[in-house]
């Protein structure tokens, strides 16, 4: 048996061993893993409930507006928010890391998913703000020919239906940017 001092050394020396950083790492790449998830499930939601919201709006435009043009638009931003959460389904969701891979898969995985999201970003001008541009067109030019007295006001409203879009890109491509750096840290642990 042993003396109670052994033991306490014993624990000190136990104590002092080099941690296994591996298992450390790999639990922060599945915590990592799971919050790129987390978000990326959060985002395609209030994406899909935005464009539910907006088809069930131009959806009743259809049938309300008085022209033909407008309900032409309406339908072509129905048309542009299909696409757009098509593609959004498509590419844009985060995938659950399998609980069986070793840190090296596991780091990979994120990884790829990383890029995955990266892209889905710097190329935002094409699923999501082109698809969107001909109803909105459409509409604002439908709007302009049923009521040329509010031109000024429709070509102002244009104006800045034209900048919020230059903010979507700005955004999207600064998010990419910002995942592009969580790429590279990653490599330098690969």
């Amino acid at each position: 048996m042993t003396e109670p001092q052994d033991d306490r050394d014993l624990q000190t020396l136990w104590q002092l061993q080099p941690r296994d950083t591996s298992t450390i790492a790999l639990d922060l790449i599945r915590q990592m893993a799971e919050d790129l998830e987390y978000r990326v499930a959060r985002r395609n939601r209030r994406e899909y409930i935005a464009a539910a919201i907006a088809a069930a709006v131009f959806g009743w435009q259809m049938f309300a507006l008085p022209s033909l043009l407008l309900r032409i638009g309406a339908g072509l931003c129905i048309v542009g928010g299909i696409v757009i959460v098509y593609m959004l389904h498509r590419t844009g969701t985060a995938p659950t890391l399998p609980s069986d891979l070793g840190l090296t898969s596991a780091l990979e995985f994120h990884r790829v998913q990383l890029e995955r999201q990266r892209d889905l970003h710097r190329n935002a001008l094409w699923w999501y703000l082109l698809p969107a541009t001909p109803g909105v067109l459409v509409l604002e030019i439908g709007h302009i020919l049923a009521q040329p007295e509010r031109r000024s006001q429709m070509i102002v409203l244009s104006v800045v239906m034209f900048l919020l879009g230059v903010g979507v890109y700005v955004l999207n491509q600064r998010k990419a940017a910002r995942i592009q750096r969580q790429i590279d840290r990653l490599k330098e642990n690969l």
